[in-house]
C-alpha cells in the first residue's frame, strides 16, 4: 500500500491518502488519535497541522510502505518539557489510578502535549508499559492547571519519550516501583492492541474519555472539543484566553461520570457561551458558532441571533459594519468565491460540490447561502445552473433571508462588497435591478448594514476624509506633481465618491425614519387626535398642563409656543417659573413613562429623535437663569446613565441634588431616594412618585443611617453657593475626607457635594458623577484640569472610566459650547492608593464623545467585565 502525505494550506491541516482500503483497526486508531476521514471516503484522512500529527503521518507512511507493523509505531508528544510550555498551556495533566494488592494507588503526571487525544494515546501506552493490566482508570485533565504542572515538572513526574521510542525513566513511589518489577517479571506484552474473534478493536484501558462503549453525548462533546481546539490552534489572534476557557470548561464537563451532573454543567457552559459570544473575535466567531452548534442542539438551546456584525477585509479595501450569517464559514462571508480558491474548498466542503438541482432542498439555509457564493457551476462539475438557483431564491428568498438573520424590509440598506459605502442600495433597489439573476446578484455582492447609526458614522468619516482631499486639490498645489488633466479627473472622481456617500447616507436616514414610523404606528403613537394609551396624570396643581403636553408627545407632535401659552392660560399657571418647571417635568414624565412601557422606543434613535425634534425646551428670563440650569444633562444621556447603572433593577438609589428628576428618569421609583432643597422641584419629584424625598443640605454630612446604604449614587449638582463658612467646611473635611482641604474653596462646592454624596454609596456600589470640564493632559502627561479632585477621587474609589462629552450632544444650540465629563465609579477602595491616570497609561481619557451612538458604545464597553474578571468569576463558581 502507498500513502500520500500532504499539507493543506487552505485548511491549515495535514492529509493522509491511502492507495487501498484501510483495515478496521487502523481506522479505529486514526479516529481515536483525532483524525477524520473525508466525506464518505475512508481512504482520505485529515487532522490539524499539529506537530504530533505531522510526525505521525510521515512515520506511518514509512512504516506502511516498508511493510512494517504500524501498531509498533511510537507516538511522540509535541513539546519538550519546560516551564515556558506550561505558561503557554502546551501540556495536559494525567491522573492515573492503579489497582495493586486490593488497593487503589493514585499518581499524577504531566505530559507536554496540548491535544488531549494525542496525550491520551501516549498515556495509555505509558500505563500499559509500566503497570500492565493493573490500571483502574486514567483521566486527562484540562490545560489550565499551571501550578500543578509546574510542581510535577519540578519533581520530574513527566511522561516523555526519547528519540529511540522509549519512555524516559521516572522515579516512582515504592509501592508502584514494586508493581513495575512484578509487571516486568510477568513479561507483560507491550502490544497496544488486542483483537477478538470478530476482529474488532478494543482499547487498552477503559478511560472515562475513550471507553469501549462511548456514549453518543460524549462522542458529540469530543467532536465539539476537537473543532474548538482546531480553531484555537489555527487562529492568528494573540488573545485566545476566552476560547481556551470555553474548551477547558467543556473538557471538565466531559470528565463528569454522572450524566445528570454532566448535563447541568453543559447547560451552565452554554449560558456562559451566550454571554461571551459577542466578545469572540470576528475572525473566528463563525467557526466557534459552527463548532458549538451541535452542543446547543443537543441541549435544545440556541443563540438569540442567526447573524452577527463584522468587518470584511479584502486585498485592497475593507467593508466595515456588515451582517454575515452566523453558521456560514468565514471563507464564504465575503461574497462570490474566486476560481483560484475553488480547489482548496473542494476538499473541505465536498458536500457543497456534490449538490444537484434535485438535492437543493436538503441543504440548510446556511449551506444554501454558501453554495450561492460559488460561480460557474458547470465548470466546477456541479449539477447546478444560475437559472435554477435564482429561481429557488425567488421562491424562498425572503424566508431564507429571515432564517439567516438578514433584514427583509425592502427599504433596508445593503452595502456593495466591491465598492463599500459609496455604493449602498436598498433591498428593493437590488432586486429591481436589471440583472439577469437579481437574487444571486444580491447574495454574492451585497451584505446588509449591521448598525445603521454606525453606518452613518462611517459615511461621515469617509466624507470628511474625502472632503479634505478635495480641498487640497482645489488649492492647486497638486498641479506641481500631476498634469492638469489628471488633476481634473482626480477631482471629479473624488467628488463622485462624495456624492455617492451622501446618497448612501440619505438611504440609511430614510430607513431609520421609516422604521421609527412603523414602530410608532404599532404603538398607536402616530400623528392623530386620538390615542388609546393615556399617560399617567401628575398629582399637583399644574397636573393638567403636564398631561396636556404629554398627550401631544404621545401623538408624536412637538408643542408649539402658541399651544404652550394656550395651555398655560387654560390651566391657570400662576407664574412663568411654574410654567417652565411644568415644561421640564412634562418631558421627563413622558420619557419616564415610555421607558417603563416600551424600552425599545426610547432607545438611541427614538431618544435622539424626541430630544431633537419633539421636546419643547424651557425658556429663560436672563443669562443668569440660563446659567443656573446649564448643568442639566439631556434626557438621552440621563437615560444612558440609567441603563449603564441598571437603575431600574437596583435595590437602592440616591441623588443628592435631584432637581426635577432629570438624572432619575430611568430609576426604579420604589427604591429611589431623591434629595432636593427647592420646594418647587420637590413638588415635581412627588409627582414622579419616588419612594423618599428629602430636603437635606447637600453641602452637609447626611444622617448616619444613610452612610454606605445605597447601591447606586448619581450626582450632577447645580451651580450654587454654600451657606457655610470656610471653617465649617474645613471641619467637615477633617472629619470625612482625609484632609482634602481644597474642597473648602468657594469654587469647589460641587466637588464637596459629590464627595458627601459618595459617602452614602455602599463599598461595592456604583456611581456616576458629572463634572464641568474635559480631561486634557499637560506637557508632562498629567491631567490638566480638576487634577486635585481627581487625585482624591482615584485615591478613594475605583474609577472605571471618565467620558468627555462634546457640545453636540449636550445642547441643541450649535453656537453654544459646553464641556462636561462623566466619572464612572465602581466601588470604594479598601486600601487607599494613588493611581491617577496619565497620558501614558490611559490616553483614551482625552477622547471627546460627539454622538449619542459613540457614547452608548463606550458605556457598553465599560459595562462588560474584562476577560480576566470573567475568568476569575468562573473559576470561583467552578470551585463552589
Amino acid at each position: 500500500m502507498n500513502i500520500q502525505v500532504t499539507h493543506n494550506t487552505a485548511k491549515n491541516g495535514i492529509e493522509i491518502v491511502f492507495s487501498h482500503s484501510v483495515e478496521k483497526e487502523l481506522i479505529a486508531f486514526l479516529q481515536k488519535l483525532g483524525f477524520k476521514h473525508f466525506f464518505n471516503n475512508e481512504m482520505k484522512w485529515y487532522a490539524d497541522d499539529h506537530p504530533a500529527y505531522v510526525r505521525f503521518a510521515h512515520d506511518l507512511k514509512k512504516v506502511i510502505e516498508n511493510d512494517e507493523d504500524w501498531k509498533s509505531m511510537t507516538i511522540y508528544p509535541t513539546y519538550k518539557p519546560s516551564f515556558d510550555m506550561i505558561d503557554d498551556l502546551k501540556f495536559c495533566i494525567v491522573d492515573i489510578n492503579i489497582k495493586y494488592n486490593d488497593e487503589i494507588i493514585e499518581d499524577k503526571f504531566v505530559i507536554f502535549e496540548n491535544y488531549k487525544r494525542v496525550a491520551t494515546v501516549i498515556t495509555e501506552r505509558f500505563t500499559k508499559h509500566f503497570f500492565g493490566d493493573h490500571i483502574d482508570s486514567l483521566k486527562v485533565f484540562p490545560r489550565n492547571y499551571k501550578e500543578r504542572a509546574r510542581t510535577l515538572l519540578r519533581v520530574q513526574k513527566v511522561i516523555d519519550i526519547d528519540e529511540n521510542g522509549n519512555f524516559k525513566p521516572i522515579t516512582f513511589t515504592d509501592s508502584l516501583a514494586e508493581l513495575i518489577k512484578d509487571v516486568k517479571k510477568n513479561n507483560t506484552s507491550d502490544d497496544f492492541f488486542e483483537t477478538n474473534d470478530t476482529n474488532e478493536t478494543k482499547l487498552i484501558t477503559e478511560t472515562d474519555i475513550f471507553d469501549a462503549q462511548i456514549d453518543d453525548d460524549k462522542l458529540l462533546i469530543l467532536e465539539v472539543i476537537d473543532k474548538l481546539v482546531s480553531v484555537e490552534q489555527t487562529t492568528k489572534v494573540t488573545d485566545i484566553r476566552l476560547i481556551q476557557t470555553l474548551i477547558t470548561e467543556i473538557e471538565d464537563a466531559l470528565l463528569n461520570d454522572s450524566t445528570t451532573l454532566r448535563y447541568d454543567k453543559l447547560t451552565h457552559i452554554i449560558r456562559l457561551y451566550k454571554d461571551w459570544f459577542e466578545d469572540f473575535p470576528n475572525c473566528f466567531k463563525a467557526s466557534v458558532a459552527i463548532a458549538m452548534r451541535p452542543l446547543l442542539n443537543f441541549l435544545d438551546e440556541s443563540l438569540k441571533n442567526t447573524s452577527f456584525a463584522t468587518n470584511l477585509v479584502f486585498d485592497k479595501h475593507q467593508v466595515n459594519n456588515v451582517l454575515v450569517p452566523l453558521y456560514v464559514h468565514e471563507c464564504f462571508q465575503k461574497g462570490a468565491i474566486p476560481l483560484q480558491h475553488i480547489p482548496k474548498l473542494k476538499i473541505e466542503f465536498s458536500k457543497l460540490f456534490d449538490v444537484t438541482i434535485e438535492t437543493l432542498g436538503s441543504l440548510s439555509e446556511f449551506e444554501f447561502f454558501e453554495v450561492t457564493q460559488l460561480k460557474n457551476y458547470t465548470d466546477l462539475g456541479i449539477n447546478l445552473n444560475n437559472r435554477e438557483l435564482n429561481r429557488h431564491w425567488q421562491i424562498n428568498g425572503f424566508d431564507l433571508l429571515d432564517k439567516i438573520g438578514y433584514p427583509t424590509d425592502l427599504q433596508y440598506p445593503y452595502v456593495n462588497l466591491n465598492k463599500g459605502y459609496i455604493s449602498l442600495q436598498t433591498l428593493n433597489q437590488i432586486l429591481d435591478n436589471k440583472q439577469k439573476y437579481p437574487w444571486l446578484y444580491l447574495i454574492q455582492n451585497f451584505r446588509p448594514v449591521a448598525d445603521l447609526t454606525e453606518g452613518i458614522n462611517i459615511i461621515d468619516r469617509k466624507i470628511n476624509k474625502l472632503s479634505k482631499k478635495l480641498d487640497y486639490l482645489k488649492t492647486g498645489q497638486s498641479l506641481l506633481d500631476i498634469s492638469y488633466t489628471e488633476h481634473v479627473k482626480k477631482r471629479e472622481y473624488i467628488q463622485s465618491q462624495v456624492n455617492g456617500l451622501f446618497v448612501s447616507r440619505k438611504c440609511i436616514e430614510t430607513c431609520i425614519e421609516n422604521m421609527l414610523n412603523k414602530q410608532l404606528e404599532q404603538m398607536d403613537f402616530i400623528n392623530t387626535d386620538v390615542v388609546d394609551y393615556e399617560p399617567k396624570i401628575p398629582k399637583f396643581y399644574f397636573d393638567s398642563f403636564v398631561a396636556g403636553m404629554s398627550l401631544l408627545y404621545y401623538k408624536h407632535k412637538k408643542p408649539t409656543l402658541l399651544q404652550v401659552e394656550s395651555f398655560s392660560k387654560e390651566k391657570k399657571i400662576p407664574c412663568d417659573e411654574l410654567l417652565q418647571e411644568a415644561i421640564e417635568l412634562s418631558a421627563i414624565d413622558f420619557v419616564r413613562d415610555r421607558y417603563f412601557h416600551d424600552e425599545n422606543y426610547v432607545w438611541i434613535d427614538g431618544m435622539r429623535y424626541f430630544w431633537q425634534n419633539l421636546q419643547f425646551d424651557r425658556s429663560f428670563v436672563d443669562d443668569k437663569q440660563r446659567f443656573e440650569h446649564s448643568h442639566i444633562l439631556p434626557l438621552p444621556i440621563a437615560m444612558m446613565i440609567a441603563r449603564y447603572l441598571q437603575m431600574n433593577e437596583d435595590t437602592s438609589i440616591f441623588d443628592p441634588t435631584a432637581g426635577t428628576g432629570n438624572l432619575l428618569v430611568g430609576a426604579n421609583k420604589r427604591v429611589t431616594h431623591a434629595n432636593e432643597i427647592s420646594k418647587l422641584k420637590r413638588q415635581s419629584l412627588k409627582s414622579l412618585d419616588f419612594s423618599k424625598i428629602t430636603k437635606y443640605d447637600p453641602t452637609s454630612p447626611y444622617p448616619k443611617e444613610m452612610h454606605k446604604s445605597f447601591d447606586v449614587v448619581v450626582c450632577n449638582p447645580p451651580f450654587m453657593k454654600s451657606t457655610k463658612t470656610k471653617n465649617e467646611k474645613l471641619d467637615i473635611i477633617e472629619q470625612h475626607f482625609d484632609n482634602a482641604y481644597f474642597m473648602a474653596d468657594d469654587f469647589q462646592v460641587r466637588e464637596l457635594i459629590m464627595a458627601l454624596a459618595l459617602l452614602n454609596m455602599k463599598d461595592n456600589g456604583k456611581a456616576v458623577i458629572v463634572l464641568n470640564s474635559h480631561i486634557e493632559f499637560d506637557e508632562q502627561g498629567r491631567i490638566k484640569h480638576k487634577r486635585t479632585f481627581l487625585n482624591w477621587l482615584y485615591k478613594h474609589y475605583h474609577v472605571r472610566d471618565i467620558i468627555n462629552l462634546d457640545s453636540r450632544i449636550l445642547t441643541k444650540d450649535k453656537n453654544k459650547k459646553q464641556k462636561k465629563m462623566l466619572a464612572l465609579i465602581n466601588g470604594r477602595k479598601t486600601k487607599l492608593s494613588y493611581n491617577t491616570p496619565t497620558k501614558e497609561t490611559q490616553p483614551h481619557l482625552a477622547d471627546v464623545i460627539g454622538s449619542l451612538y459613540e457614547l452608548w458604545e463606550r458605556f457598553k464597553r465599560i459595562r462588560i467585565p474584562s476577560i480576566d474578571v470573567m475568568i476569575t468569576q468562573l473559576q470561583i463558581a467552578v470551585k463552589q
